[in-house]
């Protein structure tokens, strides 16, 4: 489901940045750096969206362990895990300016629309709300050295909450039909 979210967040962004900016492609969901440590060229020149971290919402946690089917059966399945997302969009462009303007872009964008509905997994919708995060100097400085990057015009979004289940049935249990008080 993550997965689904961000790719529909980095076409919904960068459709909106293409309207306001005339240029289109310009948000890439990807990494600044290749597993090899090198920078990455796809997101070079270009408004990087990547996950910085990933935390179960136990607030929001799933306790239903059954679900109904149309036939009237229904199955016994785990609860989903309910996580939120940390999303970072890096304004990774070499003029100054013009990555304050995309930066400022993505903001705008998201102050508009925070909620998206994300469908396609088979097992429903679920709702994603982003959110500003704000972090502080320390907190910052650690994401960038965990990155092994230098500071770029960035933001990180808070994306709450999305649902991770698997589809796999652990048994099916059929309907009460009739309950009896007798003994």
């Amino acid at each position: 489901m993550i997965h689904l979210a961000i790719a529909q967040v980095v076409k919904e962004v960068d459709a909106y940045v293409a309207l306001r900016s005339g240029t289109a492609g310009r948000v890439v969901a990807g990494s600044l750096f290749d597993l090899l440590g090198q920078p990455n060229t796809v997101t070079k020149d270009h408004i990087a969206v990547q996950i910085v971290n990933v935390e179960e919402n136990s607030v929001y946690r799933s306790t239903q362990t059954h679900r109904a089917r149309p036939d009237g059966m229904h199955e016994r399945v785990r609860p989903s895990v309910r996580v939120n997302v940390y999303v970072q969009f890096v304004a990774n462009i070499v003029i100054y300016a013009e990555a304050l303007k995309a930066l400022s872009l993505v903001m705008a964008f998201f102050q508009n629309r925070s909620s998206f509905d994300i469908t396609g997994n088979g097992d429903g919708a679920s709702r994603v709300i982003f959110e500003l995060y704000s972090m502080t100097f320390e907190q910052q400085n650690h994401l960038w050295a965990s990155l092994g990057a230098k500071y770029m015009p960035s933001v990180v979004y808070k994306a709450a909450v999305v649902d991770i289940h698997d589809s796999l049935v652990h048994a099916e249990v059929p309907p009460v039909e009739q309950i009896s008080t007798e003994g």
